[in-house]
């Protein structure tokens, strides 16, 4: 055939992996081959090794070939060994493509399908599309199963890289160790023998070759980072936030996973990792394209393509595997204080808090504003912010950049309250006379029980007359007699609590003048804040209680402060706290050992700070005067809480004398605030 009649072609080619299907070169052969007995030239090829047909994303060789037909393309055909090569994406995908192709004057030819070209043709490419794309579906379910498989019953490790601080150790069937990997910082792989002697270096990309009967077990790896990991789960548990563990693993030069320096995610996934524990767990993300795993084990319909993370419920985990490298109790003492953190948001920092942490919320967003620290160097200060945590948590997606100079604000916020509260003093005195009879009314309201015995009484009756009717044997509305029985004994278990609350009233008289002073207090102490004049624990729990929130707009740079209608609204707040202190159910000792053991382990936690040895005693006065004796200064108002000595352990300490009778807790909590506000702005470091 004379080569100026040879049609103008290119070549595809594509396979999965290096051991799935027919390899490339053989594809090259075939086609060459059928394009020369065809009058067909091959101009030049398009290959992709290594990827996936599910899907077309991701195979640039492919999306270059598509480009080229719609684009000047050079070409009249694309010759593919068959449709399973060309795409395994189904027949909507592949007509989509070759639609295209259509459009743009170029023809597809399957060389090993012999498709004719006539409506049966059509159908055929139709039911062999569909095929190829099954193949993918049982393909898919049968790798789950598998992979599943491995896990639950060989109980084998999954593929990939071992959690920070494990090695991946391979054994044969019998238990015998054959070698074991540890992954490195820079992407190499180092293997050991079965004694643990080196053996190489595994450059990254090369594989790690694995017969079919192995098993994998992750083991305690590199002693460094054992250590590691124990000490990220001890400051956890202590109460640590991630940022702050990463903060002081950086600070001490310990180097991250990746080998670079520490981040709060890299902290987080180490904690919500059950092989820690233990436990095998798989299935904390879908990678498939076609199915995911339901939390049984079985394939599930995947929505999209794209990669997700799967809820915890989800998780296929496989307890005690391997050697755990904490223990169980300290793992779940870390999930819980994760958790509390995590409810609290903002708020959950005891110390060292801004101001208007968990405050601040952006009303793009819905995200709170976090406290952050911007060095300047050239001006050699640091300067605090508060910054949109939907930007420095997920970019511009989310939000925009957004940040409020923290000291700016807060003068601003300080000072609106400030203004308010001098602004409307008849305001203020007509809000304390209103909650005081509010208050005053509720209590006399609380002490009458009749009402809610007669009510008790009568659904005692129904109760009664319900369970009989129950008794009868040729009953029709069983069922629905069942479920109003049950209704009647909640009603009975609400209406009981109702009177126990009622019966504790009247053990907590409530005295008009006390109450009245009480308010005006608090009102005072709130102003004295704004002027500066209250230590910054309390500072936050005053603003806090008269603050509702502050909505801040990042595209109108304005903001909205919710403060509550009047006075009275902060005074009833805040008067929860107190009545709830006050509780019966508390007595005085169990109050007075509590706040004693909180003085107790401030002054202690001060003195060890400043590295003073103190003695094992509950003496408040022994160990005031030893602050006195190492110059750490105690204000002389707070040393009246040496009287609750001798509530720590009342019967071994005769000597301190015998518990005070006229002792109110709320003005106790209050000094016990103060103190250790004072503590933390003593050993607080400069900046």
């Amino acid at each position: 055939m004379a080569a100026r009649n040879l049609v103008k072609a290119v070549g595809y080619a594509r396979r999965s992996t290096d051991m799935q299907e027919r390899s490339i070169p053989d594809q090259q052969a075939f086609v060459e081959r059928w394009a020369a007995e065809h009058g067909y030239t091959i101009l030049r090829w398009f290959t992709d090794d290594a990827v996936s047909g599910t899907s077309t994303k991701g195979r640039e060789a492919f999306e270059r070939m598509i480009h080229d037909a719609e684009n000047g393309r050079g070409f009249d055909a694309v010759l593919v060994y068959d449709i399973s090569r060309f795409s395994r994406g189904g027949s909507t995908e592949i007509g989509f493509f070759l639609y295209r192709l259509q459009q743009a004057g170029v023809r597809v030819v399957f060389c090993a399908e012999a498709l004719p070209e006539d409506d049966g043709g059509e159908l055929l490419l139709g039911v062999k599309s569909w095929q190829a794309h099954q193949y993918c579906v049982k393909l898919s379910r049968d790798c789950i199963r598998g992979a599943v498989s491995s896990i639950k019953v060989k109980r084998s490790a999954p593929g990939g890289r071992a959690p920070y601080g494990y090695d991946r150790q391979y054994l044969a069937p019998d238990g015998q160790v054959l070698r074991s990997i540890r992954h490195l910082p820079d992407g190499r792989k180092q293997e050991f023998d079965a004694q643990g002697r080196h053996v190489r270096f595994i450059p990254g990309p090369e594989g790690i070759g694995k017969v079919r009967s192995d098993i994998v077990r992750y083991v305690p790896g590199d002693p460094a980072h054992v250590k590691t990991v124990r000490r990220i789960f001890d400051l956890c548990a202590r109460g640590y936030g991630f940022r702050c563990i990463a903060i002081a693993l950086n600070d001490d030069g310990v180097a991250s996973p990746t080998g670079g320096r520490w981040n709060h995610r890299q902290v987080k996934l180490i904690l919500a990792n059950p092989a820690y524990r233990g436990a095998l767990c798989y299935n904390k993300t879908t990678q498939g394209k076609i199915h995911g795993i339901a939390a049984d084990g079985r394939p599930c319909a995947k929505k999209g393509k794209a990669a997700e993370r799967n809820s915890r419920d989800r998780w296929i985990v496989v307890e005690g595997v391997h050697e755990p490298l904490v223990t169980k109790q300290v793992f779940e003492k870390a999930q819980a204080e994760t958790a509390r953190r995590h409810d609290k948001e903002g708020l959950h920092r005891p110390t060292q808090r801004y101001l208007l942490s968990g405050l601040l919320r952006c009303t793009h967003c819905g995200l709170n504003f976090w406290g952050a620290v911007l060095k300047l160097y050239h001006k050699g200060i640091d300067r605090r912010y508060y910054v949109d945590a939907g930007y420095r948590r997920y970019g511009r997606k989310v939000c925009k950049s957004t940040s409020i100079q923290a000291e700016a604000l807060d003068c601003w916020v300080l000072g609106k309250v400030r203004e308010l509260l001098q602004a409307d003093a008849e305001g203020t005195q007509a809000a304390v006379d209103a909650f005081v009879r509010q208050v005053m009314a509720r209590q006399k309201r609380g002490t009458d029980t009749s009402a809610v015995e007669r009510e008790l009484a009568a659904v005692n009756k129904r109760i009664k007359a319900t369970v009989a009717m129950l008794a009868e044997p040729d009953l029709e509305d069983m069922d629905e007699l069942k479920t109003a029985l049950v209704d009647l004994k909640r009603q009975r278990e609400t209406l009981e609590a109702r009177k126990a609350d009622s019966s504790n009233e009247k053990g907590r008289r409530l005295n008009e003048a006390s109450l009245r002073k009480w308010a005006r207090e608090k009102l005072e102490r709130l102003g004295e804040a704004a002027d500066g004049k209250v230590p910054p624990l309390e500072t936050r729990r005053l603003v806090h209680a008269y603050v509702d929130r502050i909505e801040v707009d990042p595209h109108k740079c304005t903001g909205v402060m919710y403060i509550p209608a009047d006075a009275g609204a902060f005074l009833a707040a805040e008067h929860i706290r107190r009545v709830n202190f006050g509780s019966p159910q508390f007595t005085p000792a169990i109050r007075g050992f509590h706040a004693q053991q909180a003085v107790e382990k401030a002054l202690k936690g001060w003195l060890a700070c400043a590295g003073v040895c103190f003695p094992m005693t509950h003496d408040l006065r022994a160990l005031f005067d030893l602050l006195d004796t190492n110059a750490l200064a105690v204000p002389e108002a707070l040393r009246r809480l040496e009287r609750l000595s001798v509530y720590a352990v009342l019967f071994r300490y005769d000597a301190l004398g015998g518990p005070p009778d006229d002792v109110d807790f709320a003005p106790v909590c209050q000094e016990i605030d103060s103190l250790i506000a004072h503590i933390e702005c003593a050993t607080e470091p400069s900046q």
